[in-house]
């Protein structure tokens, strides 16, 4: 079994897990939904019981109605989940590992699997992204930050992105940064600095 078809199985049994939790909120929704139903008003007269029943039932209802758009999302992600068009998409280049790091360069380990991917990268596949796009490395968005002194540019966090996420956080800071202009820099975020988490990476580059 390779990366993607361990890919497969994960998104399977996620939505098994999410579909199960689901029937079992419905279930007791509807157990409360007959229980209220069934009792005699006199025996709830005056003791806050209907009051007491009836908030059960709307926080389970709530619930279910959580784990219904879940096990929607958890289904959405697994229908697709297409394995012939991710092995395309992840197919080895050069035999070392593509996946951006934090100090500009790529991984470079040798990869598996007939992946880009080195065996520390190749199972991790992008959590942010609700469709299963795997992630491509770590990235920084760009911010501004008021002071005293005037307003700076600031890095946020590294997270690892997928391509669509890193896109989206590149045009981000872009505007972040059209928009405040004049703002300044120092040594918590420089010139280079913004000049290298604004720019894509060549291979991710749209060609026209």
């Amino acid at each position: 079994m390779d990366y993607i078809e361990r890919r497969a199985k994960r998104l399977e049994a996620d939505y098994r897990h999410c579909l199960r939790d689901y029937k079992r909120a419905l279930s007791r929704t509807w157990i409360l939904r007959e229980r209220l139903g069934r009792l005699p008003l006199a025996a709830l007269d005056g003791a806050g019981g209907i009051s007491s029943l009836s908030s059960d039932l709307s926080a389970v209802a709530e619930r279910a109605e959580w784990l219904r758009r879940r096990t929607s999302e958890a289904q959405g992600r697994l229908k697709v989940f297409d394995p012939d068009e991710q092995r395309r998409w992840n197919k080895d280049v050069d035999g070392h590992c593509r996946m951006l790091m934090l100090d500009g360069t790529r991984c470079g380990k040798p990869t598996v699997e007939d992946s880009r991917w080195c065996a520390g990268h190749v199972d991790m596949w992008d959590d942010c992204d609700p469709w299963g796009g795997h992630i491509v490395g770590w990235w920084r968005g760009i911010h501004i930050e008021y002071t005293l002194d005037g307003a700076y540019a600031r890095l946020s966090r590294p997270l690892p992105v997928g391509l669509n996420t890193l896109r989206e956080t590149i045009a981000e800071s872009k505007e972040t940064l059209d928009k405040e202009s004049p703002y300044g820099t120092d040594d918590l975020c420089t010139r280079e600095d913004i000049a290298r988490w604004t720019t894509m990476p060549d291979e991710y580059v749209e060609k026209r």
